[in-house]
């Protein structure tokens, strides 16, 4: 049985992901321009998007919100060198569905994107904890 293809969108202006990126299954697009992005976001069904931090840095969050907002079923997995865990939770409230390191993205990506299509989150166990814990302060 053939495996069903993954629509990915890199927003990347140094092509680090893409070289790190090994997509089996998934059908993967680059843009540099983040506007070009939002335009490609908007036309698709469903896609994946791994958004290079560097793209927009103290700004991604805002630029995660306008994915989201842009095309609700996006899916969209920050990547980067390294954040600090206040950075990674921002994202994730502002709709982020996902955090990888540059470090883990070769031996992760395959995973990583089954499970963004899939619906799941692609965060860490600590992480999870921290979410819950900010969710439940703002009760």
């Amino acid at each position: 049985m053939a495996s069903t293809m993954i629509d990915a969108l890199v927003i990347d202006t140094t092509d680090q992901i893409t070289s790190l990126l090994l997509g089996d299954n998934a059908c993967i697009q680059t843009i540099d321009d983040e506007v070009k992005a939002l335009n490609v976001i908007d036309n698709a069904a469903s896609v994946v998007v791994l958004l290079h931090y560097n793209v927009r840095k103290e700004q991604t969050e805002e630029y995660v919100k306008l994915i989201v907002n842009t095309n609700a079923k996006s899916k969209v997995v920050v990547i980067a060198d390294k954040l600090d865990e206040e950075t990674v939770l921002a994202c994730l409230l502002a709709g982020a569905q996902g955090y990888q390191s540059l470090s883990g993205l070769k031996q992760y990506s395959n995973k990583l994107l089954a499970a963004m299509n899939a619906g799941e989150a692609w965060i860490t166990r600590r992480m999870t904890a921290t979410l819950l814990e900010t969710l439940r302060a703002h009760k």
